[in-house]
């Protein structure tokens, strides 16, 4: 989890942040279009496919609100290729970074991992540990903060080396695990302050960048690897 948030580091030291600056996601316009005569040239290319089977990832977001799914927390994703078993673990994840639920740490991390992040950390309970990595956090958010909603925005090639890290990490803490899947996801999240505001803010505009989240399906269960 640590090493999520602080790759983000270097990016963030070439900035300026302070508490009082924000970013309202209310404010955001996209410019994007689906339609295909839209397309840069204006020309349709002759293997172009309107099935939907056919778009890459993002052709058909859906909205998950907190309690869909049992997801504690809501999440908009693209269900062709993010699964509910998937958007469970990341909910879960996120939600329990932010409560302290250790229940919801448990549903969203392999227990022998958990195991071992706490063998080699100076804490010496998950509510510990969850307690250090809101601190964590807090360095980034500047403010008390609450999430409201995990954004799925795309997932990533399995690019040669893309999963080493992952794999290492699982093959440590875990040595033999049946991992069935691999998925990387492009992961934003938005929060309020605690004391609310009524502005919304953006982890990834905090950190500069998505949040690079590895999902591995293991013994028929998905988990975040971190």
């Amino acid at each position: 989890m640590r090493d999520i948030f602080r790759k983000t580091a270097a990016i963030l030291a070439a900035a300026v942040l302070t508490v009082s600056a924000s970013v309202s996601c209310s404010g955001k316009k996209s410019s994007f279009s689906s339609d295909p005569n839209n397309l840069a040239g204006g020309n349709i290319p002759d293997d172009y496919s309107k099935d939907l089977e056919d778009m890459p990832y993002g052709g058909e977001f859906q909205k998950f609100e907190a309690g869909d799914n049992d997801y504690p927390l809501g999440i908009d994703m693209d269900p062709r290729f993010v699964t509910a078993d998937e958007g469970a673990a990341l909910t879960n994840y996120f939600y329990a970074l932010n409560t302290g639920d250790t229940e919801a740490f448990e549903k969203s991390v392999h227990p022998d991992l958990i195991k071992y992040r706490l063998e080699n950390s100076e804490y010496s309970t998950e509510k510990e540990f969850l307690e250090g990595e809101y601190e964590l956090l807090k360095q980034y958010t500047g403010m008390d903060f609450t999430f409201d909603y995990v954004l799925v925005d795309g997932r990533l090639k399995d690019t040669e080396g893309a999963f080493e890290s992952y794999d290492k990490l699982m093959e440590t803490a875990s040595p033999g695990c049946n991992i069935t899947s691999k998925n990387l996801y492009m992961v934003d999240v938005t929060y309020h302050n605690k004391v609310d505001d009524g502005n919304s803010y953006s982890l990834r505009y905090r950190f500069g960048d998505y949040m690079d989240i590895a999902v591995y399906t293991i013994d028929g269960k998905a988990y975040v690897i971190s």
